[in-house]
């Protein structure tokens, strides 16, 4: 597992957007002992007034392996407008 840290800028339909995809530990095990779980997360953020939106992501999803989010962050700033073909994305 390797630590993970993306980050673009894409413009839709004259919005600007904040793409993030990290690496995080998390520990959900909470019977077992102290093992923290390493998961992958893109985020999606509106930019309005050159402040960026971090209260309301308009897109969230979690993955197992690096590759997955790499693949997913790529997909998002290579065709922006995917976005909004998820029901997950969420716009004001």
């Amino acid at each position: 597992m390797k630590n993970l840290e993306l980050k673009n800028i894409v413009v839709v339909n004259g919005k600007s957007y904040l793409v993030s995809t990290i690496s995080m530990k998390i520990r959900h095990k909470f019977f077992e002992k102290d093992d923290n779980l390493l998961v992958y997360e893109t985020m999606v953020f509106e930019i309005k007034h050159n402040e960026i939106s971090y209260s309301k992501p308009v897109y969230s999803e979690r993955y197992v392996t690096a590759d997955e989010a790499i693949a997913e962050h790529g997909a998002i700033v290579q065709d922006p407008s995917i976005l909004f073909l998820h029901q997950k994305c969420k716009v004001d």
